[in-house]
Formats: structure tokens, sequence, C-alpha cells
């Protein structure tokens, strides 16, 4: 039926006709539309022509699926699926092996970018204009003084705080006496610095008075528990507080996180000094002000206040003439920014300190286990791509195109990628407490489902899955369709790419073991180190201060133990921190130095096994000792004296007269050489007052120290009823100092290992498809005469050339990188050849063991077998 002239004056509606052709089939379409022209020629309203529109909507007349381009491609899309379904449940080891090392993989990048993540978040919820003052570049105490001068006299300044902590404090409630971690004792502005809102509580008064303290959540319920611990009273270290405020417990990813806040002492009385550091100080600026100007101001400051002290001490005539003789020291009070502190400077943390170089090598590892999981992807497609040379043959000979080969084999890379990110979550999931014990960090189910790593899954399933897809897709998209159908596809050039990829992966792992073998012969070794002291049979029991003037009593009492040699006392202690102190030089007007300042009692350098080079060492009750100091060789060489017995050096206007000389020992981390270092006497008379017996030393024989530990701990109790009895052999500290490098090792090799398995199951399974594609050719030789050894020989050499490029690439980079990273430690090994080649040689036996197995089972079978195909 053909259409009608329409009217000149009115028109059919164009959308119901545009509605029409969207639904109705088109074999009906032509002849509803005439009728329906001939229905408005008949009564031209368009009213009446959309009603006989909707009228001709019957089922039979509506298109089916089929017939929407759209749902022809999910039909399509659907067809890919179950393609790949079908190619990975007949292909069974194939896949196990491809989404087994994608998962482990996956699950490793997880872990890792969550770690990596959550130390690139330290204090981002805080604000910009939050900054930490120091002393210099890198000086982390500051003088009592500044917060308060600094507020008032520095423009760009709104508030300022200081700090001392963190620390613990003897909590005494309701009878109860426990020792709380996470103590910070700070300035009055604190809540305003920081921007912290009270749960209960005013900010504008809470620590604002002496004696008031702010708990967070988790610490008030714990003591209060069920009922409000706003107003209660709590004895911190004996004084009391009253709990003014209550605040939201902190979040895992600050470098300050406290778990109670007292408001700072203040001694009206006490004399403070700018050349004094004894606190840490914060600032927030303004919110136009600018750093830069306000560092200007702070420098000013430093020149006003501190430089007169600093001039009076050293003798010099001039802050100038101070600043010209010292041109590497920074004569200033500097600008941090609060968000850098746990990564840039995190020596400045008052928590966990971040490691920006673990950061970047973790990350890198992490790719790299990404990377060799995709390579074998990507080589075990390849080499089983002629096995499915027929199936593109059928595709193409039916009409597929090119781009549908390539989507067909992307989708199948993808399914595997998205079926190892289900498996990788599993894997991430249960192996989070082993992460949380080797990074000492505290992750839950929430971190690993946030929704940047949510995000960060979804992006590697489809970067993977469309990357590693990618040339195995093009390669076989571009077979000969009746070459395919033949069986005789034959792939271009020498599978060089494939080869490249097995280099790259024996590269990365031998990399990764000759890494994790140095650090670890590192690390031994220095575990090793003569320190110079007597560490084993050294206890030391901390908070000796606490004694107070029943030290003697306590001493006479512990050493009835049979098992105690010797009981002394110390200020600080190896390994535990110590001091420096400046000092003037009578002889040498205007030249000061900066040692290294404990004090100690006589009988502790029996205890420690000091070597005594020259003079001798302190006496008891010799009352001109007070005066009298000890100093290492360290120092005497800086001084620059031959025989420093006799010699003078001045302190707060003190005279201080060297009677001995011992010899170096190492007292912190074996990273850096041995430092000058004064040893001064310990009493209460000392300017560090009852903190001259913070430790007490025991020397114990070791073979029955368990029982006499708790004899120790009973007199403790005894004497200090309400304070904890702690204690630690001092070997055990030196070996903490190793801990960060022991973590370090432990996840470097635990990812290492991962990485070197998941290339050595894509190595398995490569071998057995190679063999596979020439077991024919291994049949003809066999028949031909070849020996089973000069079968193995031939099938291994191939392998053993891409080990031996490998080692070179890989070793090249482990040369250097570990080259750089020894120089940070004074006491290190030197790089030997065998350092090198025992990796090396360890990936060539494994590369052998792995082919000739697999190479064995293919050289010793009956030659018939392959031949009959023929």
């Amino acid at each position: 039926m053909t259409k009608p002239n329409t009217m000149k004056q009115k028109n059919p509606p164009k959308w119901a006709l545009r509605f029409l052709q969207l639904f109705i089939k088109d074999h009906y379409l032509e002849q509803i539309e005439g009728d329906l022209y001939e229905l408005f020629h008949r009564e031209p309203s368009r009213f009446r022509f959309a009603w006989n529109t909707l009228r001709f909507f019957r089922l039979r007349y509506l298109k089916g699926l089929d017939d929407f381009e759209q749902l022809t491609t999910l039909a399509m899309i659907k067809n890919y699926l179950k393609v790949a379904i079908r190619t990975l449940l007949k292909q069974k080891s194939f896949s196990l092996i491809n989404i087994g090392g994608l998962a482990v993989a996956l699950a490793s990048f997880m872990l890792i970018s969550m770690f990596v993540l959550h130390e690139r978040s330290y204090d981002n919820f805080m604000s910009d204009k939050i900054y930490r003052v120091a002393n210099g570049e890198n000086g982390r105490w500051t003088p009592t003084l500044l917060a308060p001068t600094a507020q008032a006299e520095v423009p760009q300044i709104a508030y300022t705080t200081k700090i001392n902590g963190l620390g613990e404090g003897l909590f005494e409630v309701d009878n109860q006496t426990i020792k709380e971690p996470k103590g910070a004792w700070v300035g009055k502005n604190f809540l305003k610095v920081f921007d912290i809102d009270l749960l209960e509580g005013d900010s504008k008064t809470a620590l604002t008075e002496p004696n008031q303290v702010v708990l967070t959540e988790s610490v008030a319920s714990k003591y209060f528990p069920n009922q409000s611990a706003m107003s209660k009273v709590i004895s911190i270290d004996g004084d009391p507080c009253t709990v003014v405020g209550i605040v939201e417990d902190r979040p895992k990813n600050t470098h300050i996180p406290f778990g109670y806040l007292v408001s700072y002492p203040v001694d009206p009385e006490y004399k403070y000094f700018w050349s004094g550091n004894n606190t840490y100080t914060y600032a927030r600026l303004k919110e136009n002000s600018s750093e830069i100007d306000a560092e200007l101001q702070l420098e000013n400051l430093y020149a006003t206040y501190v430089a007169p002290e600093l001039i009076d001490y050293t003798g010099h005539d001039s802050f100038e003439d101070l600043k010209i003789e010292y041109p590497d020291r920074q004569f200033a009070f500097t600008l941090t920014p609060i968000k850098d502190i746990h990564l840039e400077k995190p020596y400045f943390s008052l928590g966990d300190r971040g490691n920006k170089e673990n950061i970047l090598i973790f990350s890198l590892v992490a790719i790299f286990i990404l990377i060799i999981a995709s390579v074998n992807y990507v080589n075990m497609s390849t080499a089983k791509s002629s096995a499915r040379s027929k199936e593109v043959g059928i595709r193409k000979s039916l009409g597929s195109q090119k781009s549908h080969i390539i989507s067909q084999f992307l989708t199948e890379s993808t399914l595997i990628t998205f079926l190892a990110m289900i498996i990788s979550y599993l894997i991430a999931y249960l192996s989070l407490n082993i992460f949380n014990q080797v990074t000492q960090r505290d992750f839950d189910a929430n971190d690993l489902f946030s929704i940047s790593t949510i995000l960060i899954s979804i992006g590697l399933v489809l970067v993977v899955g469309l990357l590693a897809g990618s040339y195995p897709a093009y390669i076989t998209s571009r077979f000969n369709a009746i070459q395919s159908l033949k069986g005789g596809i034959k792939q271009e050039g020498k599978s060089y790419l494939r080869n490249g990829l097995v280099v790259f992966q024996f590269a990365t792992s031998i990399f990764l073991i000759a890494v994790t073998f140095m650090i670890f012969q590192q690390v031994k070794f220095l575990q090793q180190q003569d320190i110079g002291i007597e560490t084993k049979q050294t206890l030391v029991i901390e908070n000796g201060m606490q004694l107070e003037d029943k030290y003697e009593v306590f001493k006479k009492e512990i050493e009835k133990i049979p098992s105690v040699l010797k009981v002394s006392k110390m200020s600080h202690v190896p390994f535990k921190g110590v001091p420096d102190y400046t000092y003037s030089i009578p002889s040498q007007p205007g030249a000061t130095v900066s040692p290294m300042n404990t004090f100690m009692a006589p009988g502790a350098e029996e205890i420690f096994g000091f070597n005594l080079l020259k003079g001798r060492f302190f006496k008891e009750d010799f009352v001109s000792d007070t005066a009298s100091v000890i100093i290492n060789e360290a120092l005497a060489n800086e001084l620059g004296w031959a025989d420093p017995i006799g010699k003078e050096l001045n302190r707060n206007e003190l005279i201080f007269k060297i009677i001995g000389v011992v010899s170096d020992f190492n007292y912190q981390s074996l990273r850096s050489e041995i430092d000058p270092m004064i040893i001064r006497y310990g009493n209460a008379s000392m300017e560090i007052g009852k903190y001259h017996q913070r430790y007490v030393l025991v020397q114990m024989d070791t073979d029955s120290y368990q029982q006499s530990l708790g004899e120790i701990g009973d007199a403790w109790d005894e004497m200090v009823p309400k304070y904890p009895f702690e204690a630690e052999f001092l070997d055990d500290a030196f070996q903490k100092m190793f801990d960060s490098e022991k973590r370090f090792i432990t996840i470097f090799t635990i990812f290492s290992s991962l990485a070197i398995l998941i290339a050595f199951l894509g190595l398995f399974a490569l071998t057995t498809f190679i063999l596979q594609k020439r077991f024919k050719e291994i049949a003809v030789r066999k028949v031909m005469g070849a020996t089973v050894p000069s079968l193995l020989k031939m099938i291994a050499k191939d392998f053993t050339w891409m080990v031996l490029i490998g080692g070179a690439i890989g070793l090249s980079g482990a040369f250097y990188w570990l080259q750089d990273w020894l120089n940070g430690y004074s006491y290190r090994l030197t790089l030997q050849w065998y350092h090198l080649a025992i990796p090396l040689i360890f990936i060539l036996i494994l590369t052998w063991i792995i082919v000739t197995s697999r190479s064995y089972i293919a050289a010793t079978s009956n030659p018939a077998n392959a031949l009959k195909e023929e």
C-alpha cells in the first residue's frame, strides 16, 4: 500500500511516527504507516493519529530482543563470556596457574597499596596551617618559652602550644594502679591549634588550668564504664587531675596518637632559659598568612632571644661571628608542615615513624609481582595460541571480524582477572593478621574494603585484564583462516617477546633474591658486632627515680640475692636515648663541644665492662668527683688532646675536670659512627636531679636469672608498691634497635618469595606447553639416535641463556642499589662477588630442576606415540 499525500495544512505528529519506528518490526512497519496515513487523510486530527498509533501496538507487531542493535551487542558479550568460561574449564591447569598467580599478585598489591595509602595519609585530616616548629632544620626540642613568645610576637601565628610526650603515666582510680601509655602533657592552646572538638566539656576552657586532663573515649570507658568520666578525679603520677573533657579516639594515621592530655605543669618560680630545649612546639598560622613570612619572623625571634644567651655562653663577640664559625648549623626556628612529618621527617613523630624509602621499595615490589603474574598470562596465552588456531579459523570462516576475535580474547583475560580479584580479597583478608604483625600497624577489614582500595581493585581488573590480554588477542586475531583450519599456523619470528618477558622475570627474581640475601647478611653482621660493653648479664630496671631516697635500701636488699653480682644506677643507658649537652673549653675561648651526656654512679663501669685507657673511674663518697668527668676516645680526638687527664670543660659556670678516658662503645644505632660522650658523676645534687637514677643497673648470673627476677620484682613492690616493676636485659634493648630492619627483611622476603613463586609457576607451565609443541621434534631426534642427556641439554640450553641474561640485568641493578643502601651504615659489610653469585646460581639450579624434570618425561617417552599422529 502506498502512502497518500498528506494535507498541506496539517501533518501527523513526528514523535508518534518515531515511536512507532522504534518498537514495530520492520516488515510490519510500512503497512501500518500506510494505514495510519489513510486514516489521517480521512480525519486530519493529530490527536486521533496519535491514538491510532497506540492502537497498532499489538504483541505480534513488537520487536524482539534480536531486533535491537544494543541487545545484539549484549548477546555477543554473553557469547564471549560463555566461550571464555568453557575455555577456562577445558584448560584447567592453564586457568589455575593464571588465576592463582594473579590472585596472589593482586592480594599482595592490595595489601601493599593499603599500607602505602595509609602511610601517605598521615595527618591529612588536619589543617594545612598547622606546623611543627623546629630548632634549626632538624632540632626536635625547642625552648619552653618559645610557644607563648611566638604567639605574642609573630603576627602570622594564630595559636601555639607545647607538648611533652608521648609518655606513660601512672593512673590511680578507685584503688586501681595502672600504667597508662600515650599520655601527652600539653599547653593551654592545644585544642585550638589542632582544632579538636570535645564530645563532652568546653573546648574554650579545657586544659587552661593546672591539673586538668582530657581523655579519649576508649580511656574514659576503661576507667569509668557505663558512666560519664566528666569531673572525675584521677591521680596521674601522684598529682590529682580533674577530667574536663572527652574526645574521640584518634585516627590511626596521626603522628600524635594520644590517649589522654594533661595540662602542662607551670612552675612560676622556675627560671626558664632560651638556650634550654625541653619541649616540642606546634603553631597554627592564620588563614591568609604566609609560611615564608612566619619563618622570617621566627628567625628574628631566634636572633632576639636565643642568640644573646648563646654568645654569652660560647664567648663570641657577636651572633654573626658565631654563625661564621659554624656555617653548617642553622641558627633559626623553622616550620615543618604537620602533614610532612610522618615520611619526610619521621624523627619528629610522637607515634609510629614512617620510612619514605621503604614505601618506594614496597611499591616497586608490588608492581613487579603484578607484572610477573601478567607476564605469565601473556607467555602462556601466546604459547597456547597455536592450539586454538582451528577455533579462530572456524570463527573467521563464519564471518567473525578481527575485532570480534580480539574482543573474545580480551573478555577471557578480563574474566580471569576478575575471578583472581575475588580470590585475592579472600587471600588478603586471611593475611591481615600476619601483615599487621610484620608492618606493626593495625589494619582491619574496613581498611581492606575501603572505597580507595575497591577503586584500585576495579582499576586493576580493567588495566591488568586488558593489558595482559592485548598481545595474545592481537597475535591470535592475525591468524590466516585457511592455515588455521589446516593446523599449519606458525608464529612469526622466534618468540622474541616471550623470551624477553621470561628474561624480565629472571632479572626481577635474581634482583629480589640478591637484595634480600644481602640485607639479611648486613643485619646479621650488625648483631654480631662487639659494641664495647657487656649486655647479656646487664638487667636495666626502669623508673628508678620512683625509689627516691630508698635506692640504697633497695640496692642492699637485691644484693642479697645470690645471682646478683653488682648494682649501680645511671641517668641514661645505651640504646634508650642519650641527650647532648653543650660545654665550653676554658683553654680555648669561644670554642664549644656538644657531646652526648650521661650521669653514672660508681660501680656502673664494672657492670658495663668499660675499658679504661687513662686515668681512673669515679669513687664512692669522693666529694671532688661531683666536679669530675670521664670522656670517651671520640671526644678526646675531637678536642685534639693526646692526654686529656686534668683538662677542664665548663658548663653553666661550673668547671669539670677530666679524670678518665674510656674506649669508645656503641650506645645508639650502628648506622652512625660513635659520637663523643661525657660521663658525669650521678647524684641528686646534679642538674638532672632525681633523674640521675632513672635506671637501676643489675649485673646478674644469667644461669639462674628467672627466679632472681621474681625476687627483684618483690623487692621493688615493697619499696614502690604503687609503681609497676619494669625491667629488661640490655642485650634485648640492643636487639630492638634492629626491629625496623627485621620488619623490612620480613616484608621484603615474603613479597619477594611470592614474586619468585609466581615466576616459576609460569616457567613450569610455559615449559610444559613448549615441550608439547616440540613433542614430535624430540621424537624424531630420539629415533635418529639422540640420547636422553643430549635432549635434556638441548632443551635446558635456551633457558640457561635467558637466566644468564636476566642475571646480568638483575645483578647490575642489585649492585647499585645495595651499594647505596649499605652506605647508610657506618658498620657495614663489603659487597663481595659471591653475594651476587649465590642468587644467580640458586635461580639457575631451580630453573634446571623445573625444566629438566618436565623435559625428562618427554625425552623418555615412546617416540611412536608422537610420530603415529603424522
